[in-house]
């Protein structure tokens, strides 16, 4: 019989964050289609060490690059988690991960949420109701998405989701990547760019959807000479990480109507500190990380377990 250990008690860097918490109900839908597999949890990371020489495949939210010295068995390793940031990838490459794919329907939601905050000054009009009042032009400067343009950053999985839903609402999408593609993407009209259209289309882009991965290459990637590039009615929108913005040149261009506002799901320091400056801004949203914060979190990773699992 084949065993799978599972240490998903939550988030590794928020301990009792109950959303991204698994338990072993969650994992029913598993045991019922794979009948022979063995379930084992885990419920501290030192006791996944202490079992460690002993894991052939693990579920997990976090694996050091030094643990896989450790596990001289270990085959693969599944995960929520949609980037490389917390479970990291084995140096040897003898050891597959599987990370999360499904991530990209409940970001593309979320990204729609926050566009049409913006777009339709719904910040203007939750204020308007708290104080009583009724004026119909608050809204006047609105315009329809349709004619609007829109550029995504990490044009990936989740980059795909994003730009289905917002070429059926009829934006323009340019989708950027570093291994670039040419054309267009014919499953969701998105059109391909790379560095070299970069500065023009973010120029013209009214929403800019940053989805790229944090790592030495895309530190504060949208800096000062960025988002100069952008036009003042357009609006950010961060997803990726919160390394590759530079907040200071962020508050700069927020504070100087540089660019009319900014939605950020991630920051640099999470949680974002108290006295960070971001929080005053009126032209700004602020999410704790929470873009994949949905009821189907759980059974959409088991899902993708139940699909993958094939010993």
């Amino acid at each position: 019989m084949t065993t799978l250990h599972i240490y998903l008690q939550s988030d590794p860097n928020q301990e009792n964050f109950e959303p991204f918490h698994f338990g072993p109900k969650d994992f029913q839908p598993l045991q019922e289609a794979h009948p022979n597999l063995e379930l084992v949890f885990l419920h501290s990371t030192q006791e996944m060490l202490e079992q460690l020489a002993n894991i052939e495949w693990l579920d997990t939210w976090y694996f050091d690059r030094l643990w896989y010295n450790k596990a001289p068995k270990l085959r693969g390793i599944f995960t929520p988690a949609a980037g490389k940031n917390w479970v990291h990838e084995d140096p040897s490459a003898q050891v597959r991960t599987h990370y999360g794919s499904f991530h990209g329907p409940m970001i593309a939601e979320t990204m729609l949420s926050y566009i049409l905050h913006f777009s339709r000054n719904l910040p203007a009009m939750i204020k308007q109701q708290s104080n009583n009042t009724w004026d119909r032009t608050t809204q006047r400067f609105s315009r329809l998405l349709k004619d609007q343009t829109a550029l995504i950053l990490g044009y990936g999985n989740i980059g795909q989701h994003c730009g289905a839903l917002l070429t059926s609402m009829g934006l323009t999408v340019h989708g950027y990547q570093r291994a670039h593609r040419f054309g267009q993407d014919n499953t969701t009209g998105v059109i391909y760019i790379d560095d070299s259209q970069l500065d023009s289309i973010v120029s013209t882009a009214d929403h800019v959807i940053n989805l790229l991965p944090g790592d030495p290459s895309t530190n504060s990637f949208i800096d000062q000479r960025f988002l100069e590039k952008m036009h003042k009615d357009s609006f950010l929108y961060n997803f990726g990480r919160g390394t590759t913005v530079c907040e200071t040149s962020l508050l700069w261009a927020l504070n100087n109507e540089i660019i009319a506002g900014a939605a950020l799901d991630v920051t640099a320091v999470e949680p974002l500190p108290d006295d960070s400056p971001l929080w005053q801004l009126p032209n700004i949203l602020i999410t704790p990380h929470s873009s994949c914060v949905y009821s189907e979190y759980q059974s959409l990773h088991v899902q993708q377990l139940i699909d993958l699992i094939k010993f």
